[in-house]
Formats: C-alpha cells, sequence, structure tokens
C-alpha cells in the first residue's frame, strides 16, 4: 500500500469528536486500510495520522468521506504516479540487462533541454526522485564513474523502482552532454504508468 499521511487541524471553537472514516467508494482491486479513530481533537489542535490506500497501480482516485460526530466532508484521494512506486536497489549491469529486455512499447524516449541551473548532477539526482519514488543506480566501477581526460561527451544518470503493487519494474535514465541537451527514457511494462512518469519528470527537469 501507498502510505497516505493526513493531517486535521480543528479551527472551530469547539471540540471536534469521533474523527472516522465512511462510506469508502474505491475503484475495482483497490484497498484502504483506515486510520483508528481519533476519539477527541480540542478546538485549535492538530494532529496527524497516516492511512494506507492500495491504489492497484493507478492514478485512480480513492474516494470516502471524513466524519466528526456532526458533520461529514467528501474526501478524494489521487496519487502523483511517481507515488505509486518505491525504489529498489539494482547494480548498472542489472539495469542494462532489465532494460534490454523492456523495449519497444515499453520504452518512451524525449528529448530536452536543460537550464544551466538544472545541469549539475546533484540537481537532476533530486529533481528525479522528488517527481519518483525511485532509487539511484550507481555506476559500474570507480573506473567509470571518475571523469577521464578529456571528459565524456555525455554523461547517464539511471533511476530504478517498482509499482507497489504489481512490482513491476520502472526504469528511468536522464542521458546529459555539456550543451544542456538531454534525453530522457522511462522503460516500464505498464505503459500508462510510463507515459505518465515521462510527463512528470520532463516538468520536473524542465520548469
Amino acid at each position: 500500500m501507498v502510505a497516505v499521511k493526513i493531517q486535521f487541524t480543528n479551527s472551530a471553537t469547539s471540540e471536534a469528536k469521533s474523527l472516522h472514516v465512511e462510506d469508502v467508494k474505491l475503484q475495482s482491486g483497490m484497498r484502504i486500510k483506515e486510520f483508528l479513530e481519533i476519539e477527541v481533537l480540542p478546538a485549535g489542535e492538530t494532529v496527524s495520522v497516516v492511512m494506507g490506500i492500495d491504489f492497484c497501480d493507478s492514478t485512480q482516485a480513492a474516494n470516502f468521506q471524513l466524519c466528526t460526530h456532526t458533520r461529514k466532508f467528501f474526501v478524494s484521494i489521487q496519487p502523483p504516479v511517481g507515488e505509486l512506486m518505491m525504489p529498489i536497489f539494482m547494480t548498472e549491469n542489472e539495469f542494462k540487462k532489465e532494460q534490454g529486455q523492456l523495449m519497444g512499447m515499453n520504452e518512451i524516449t524525449e528529448k530536452l533541454t536543460l537550464e544551466e541551473k538544472c545541469q549539475g548532477e546533484h540537481t537532476i539526482v533530486q529533481r528525479v526522485t522528488t517527481a519518483a519514488n525511485l532509487g539511484r543506480v550507481p555506476c559500474g566501477s570507480d573506473k567509470e564513474c571518475s571523469p577521464p581526460v578529456p571528459p565524456p561527451p555525455f554523461t547517464i544518470h539511471r533511476f530504478a523502482g517498482k509499482t507497489v503493487t504489481s512490482g513491476s519494474l520502472v526504469l528511468v535514465s536522464v542521458v546529459t552532454k555539456e550543451d544542456g541537451a538531454a534525453q530522457l527514457t522511462v522503460n516500464c511494462e505498464k505503459m500508462v504508468i510510463g507515459t505518465m512518469l515521462v510527463k512528470d519528470i520532463l516538468q520536473a527537469l524542465t520548469q
């Protein structure tokens, strides 16, 4: 399940009682693990809870009613596609092998231009991992990672993860050149997730 943290703040002048979930409406295959009922939330106080939602590898919303002892509120939670996955550790050789098996319809490639402020390795890693819950794939050896003289014409940043529900592989690589030209590649057997992920990572790298 995807962990969803919810923060409640009682901005009324009186206490709220019996905060709980009712009338859950989910798409087929989705599941929800409700948070324990909050018996009392005093006026002006804030409390955080965590609930689990199995989105079934889709961005369909989970709908439910949040209830107190006197009121009901309609809540709809729709996940960003990058939160439907979890990071995994993978070597560079494993990445290349798996990527080779996810070609054709399972591969999406987009060209982009990075602004100067976005060309550094740290910035690229930060932006990709913020857009998607992926792990960094380390370079294969020190020799490959240390810059030779002269420096290589391009650099490859690799990231790996799997979808939370089905465990489908999600592989991302960003190839950058010194002039800011770059190429983003996403390999995923779930084509809908791959398409949406390309869009989100493109936006993260170019905004």
